[in-house]
Order: C-alpha cells, then structure tokens, then sequence
C-alpha cells in the first residue's frame, strides 16, 4: 500500500499483552513487526490513530491495533503465568508464544521448533539499565518513549477493518487468511464456519451426522429382515427334509434318498445360524453403537443452538442501541434549545447509552468466542464420531461377508467383489468428498468494534 512519513502521533504508555486476530507483514511499513495468527505480543505504546509499538521473539515494531486483542491478564494469572515472566519469553529470540482459541497458552522455539505448554526459563537481558529493574518495567519504559527523531511510516489512512455480519456472526471482509486450526489434514473444523443458503455451516454438519443415524437404522433393518428370511428358508428346509416324500423306496436306494435329507436338514440348521448369528452379531451391536452416538449428539446440538441464540440476541440489542445513539445524535444536531439543561441532558444520555454499547460490544465478543469454542468441539467430536461409524460398518460389513461365506461356500467367489469394496473404505476420502461439496467456508468469525 501507499506509504507516508509521518511524526509520531499523541500517544500513552501500555503494559498488556495481546493476542494476534490475523497475520501481520511488517516488512510493508518501515519499522513494522511481523507476527502469525495467534501469536502473543507483549504492547509497549498505543497511538490515537489505531497503532502499536510492542515486541515478540525478540523484536520491536510497529502494528494495526485492530489486528489484535487483549488478553486478560487475570486469567493469565489463575493459570500461573507471572507477567513478568511472560514478557522475557516474549523479548527472547529464542521463543515464540502463541494462543489457543480458549487463550491457553503455548511455546515455540524458534532454535528446535520444540513445543511446550511449560512456561520456559528465560533469563532477561543483563545492559546496564535493565539490571536497575525488572524486565518488564524496563521494557516499557526504553519502548514506550515516541521515537521523535527518526518518523514512522505508516500507512496514511489506518485502515478500519469492514465487517460482515451473517446471521449474527462477525467476518471481516477480505481479511487476512487464517491459518488452519488443523493444518495436517482437511478436517470439519476449518471447513463450515459460514452458512450456506438458510443452512449454518453447523447445520450442515448436524445434517449428515443425523443421516449417518438414518442409514444406520436402514443397514439395521435390512439385516433383521435378511434374518427373518434366513430363519424362515431354514424353517421350511427342515419341514421339507422331515416329509413322507419318496419313502417307499427301499434298499441302497432308499438310503442315498435319506441322505439328501439329511444334509438337508444341516443345510436349515446351518441358515437357523445364520440367523441368528445376523441379530447377535450384526443387528444388536449396530442398535447399540448408534444409540451411543445419540446423547454426544444431542448435546453439541443444544449448546450450539443456545448459543447461537444469545450471539443473534446481542447483535440485534447491540443495532438497537447503535440506532438509538445515531437518532439521537441526529436529533440534537437538528433540534436548538435555548435552555442549556436539554444539552447537558442530552449528552448525559449519550454518554450512558455509549457505555451500554460498550458493555453490549464486550458481552457480544464474549458469546461469540464461547460460539466459536463450542464449534470447534462440535465439529471435532462429530468427526471423531463419523470416522468411527466408518471404522464399526466396515467390521461389520466384513463379518457379514464371513458369515454368508460360512453358510454358502460357494458364495465366496460372487461375494468377493463386496468384500474388494469394502477393503476400499476410506474414511478420509469420504470426508474431503463431504467436505469439497458442502464446505461453507474458511474464515472464522472475529472480534468485532461497533462502538466508533
């Protein structure tokens, strides 16, 4: 983008750090910092106009604010992360810190690209002023100066970001692309975040988890039916075989006609078996693996439903409030008192109804995190479960293929094209087909500024 130099810009020391929404390019501003989606910046000085002067793996620059949100260091604390720790970590070269969606944090070295959840042992830099206090203050006060001789380049308009709402939830238009929160294989979890048509990407999910129930109870029904079959070919085998039929012969005659009969009756008892084998070994575990699948179900679609509700509840309350602050504004402008209370009065009211935006915008944030977690668990555990009904059909079908093979020998040749397509199961074929043609999109939803 077009670049210009420009002084330094009114600004306060800041002592926070910050979680980054998107990736950040530095090397496109003069003085700027690079970082990935997710890492964790300690903030030395905020600008009026919407910049950062901060620090991560040991280097110092420049950054949109709105690229990046404050962690909560309250939080930080009941996980026993000291601050001042946090930040020697964060100025070493040697790690990199990042933040889960649930703002748990983890370590990179940037040396092994080893991974740890463990706080690592950084010793701070020893100079000589940093040895007069702690790593932390010293950081914030050699950073937080404006650097008045040498200007910054940033862009000449900071660029605020333009946000979309569908059905309740944030997305920034033409953002950034985020990184995958499951970059070694095409997963659910980076691939449904928008909705498609009157459908949520969760909807979508939900839909085929449902379907996968419905074909469940269809294979269920259609092995209960092929053994009422075989229990009743055997039924009528052995009726057959007990009949009068032919029993006038005699001799050597007459006992090769027994015969036949007899192995007629091991044929019934073999498809009585069958049967058999099909309710106990096929239909019962079938019913009981779908029904396992029911409550994990059922409890990911009650939480996503509920809290899909209370984000589209906010942002309808947060429209309200935005409307009523504009009308009023509005109003005030095109209504002259000459009474100096109605003023006064009307600023006050602005001035709460301002707040309450404030209050609805964090509260709105805050739901669409916790929507966000819970999508991620839903789309995780739906996974899990749909790789594990391919896993349990698959056994099952091959059981049924041993268990025809068992009863009829001469079955195995035709049964030996079913028994190729089912060798050629693959779970994750079938969940990138899934995936390719109902994906609803990429781009997870982001905190979002309505107050201006």
């Amino acid at each position: 983008p077009h670049c210009a130099h420009v002084m330094a810009v009114p600004s306060s020391p800041s002592n926070e750090f910050v979680k980054a929404l998107y990736s950040y390019n530095g090397a496109d501003q003069e003085k700027g910092l690079s970082f990935s989606l997710s890492t964790v910046l300690l903030v030395a000085q905020r600008t009026e106009d919407g910049w950062c002067r901060g620090a991560c793996a040991g280097a110092v620059g420049w950054f949109p604010a709105s690229y990046v949100k404050t962690l909560d260091e309250q939080r930080l604390a009941e996980k026993g992360i000291q601050p001042s720790a946090l930040a020697a970590v964060i100025r070493s070269p040697q790690w990199l810190a990042y933040s889960t969606e649930e703002d748990k944090l983890y370590y990179v070295s940037t040396e092994t690209q080893a991974t740890t959840w463990t706080l690592p042992d950084v010793s701070p830099p020893q100079n000589t002023l940093q040895k007069q206090m702690s790593g932390l203050e010293a950081f914030v006060q050699l950073q937080s100066k404006p650097d008045t001789k040498n200007p910054v380049t940033k862009p000449e308009k900071t660029r605020k970001p333009k946000y979309k709402i569908v059905n309740g939830l944030t997305f920034l238009e033409n953002g950034p692309e985020q990184s995958p929160l499951n970059p070694s294989e095409i997963s659910y979890v980076d691939h449904f975040w928008s909705d498609k048509g009157d459908q949520s990407g969760f909807d979508i999910i939900l839909t085929k988890q449902l379907n996968g129930k419905f074909s469940m109870k269809d294979m269920i029904e259609f092995f209960r039916e092929r053994a009422q079959i075989e229990e009743q070919y055997a039924k009528s085998l052995m009726k057959l075989s007990k009949s009068t039929l032919a029993d006038q012969e005699e001799g050597t005659l007459k006992k090769a006609w027994l015969s036949v009969k007899a192995e007629l009756r091991h044929r019934s008892e073999a498809h009585s078996k069958f049967a058999n084998e099909m309710l106990k070994e096929l239909e019962k575990p079938m019913f009981e693996f779908k029904e396992s699948q029911k409550k994990g179900r059922k409890e990911h679609q009650q939480i996503m439903e509920k809290s899909r509700k209370l984000v589209q509840s906010l942002e309808a309350s947060i429209e309200k409030t935005r409307s009523s602050l504009l009308g009023g504004s509005k109003a005030k402008v095109q209504k002259k008192s000459s009474k100096q209370e109605e003023p006064n009065l009307a600023r006050r009211r602005s001035s709460v109804q301002g707040d309450d935006l404030k209050k609805l915008e964090d509260s709105y944030n805050h739901a669409q995190t916790q929507w966000i977690d819970n999508m991620i668990n839903a789309c995780q555990d739906y996974e899990q479960q749909e790789d594990e009904r391919s896993d349990f059909l698959k056994d099952m079908l091959f059981k049924y293929i041993d268990r025809c093979v068992a009863v009829d020998e001469s079955s195995a040749e035709s049964l030996s094209r079913v028994t190729d397509s089912v060798e050629r199961i693959n779970k994750q074929a079938d969940r990138e087909y899934f995936i390719k043609v109902n994906g609803t999109g990429t781009q997870r939803p982001v905190d979002a500024t309505f107050t201006t």
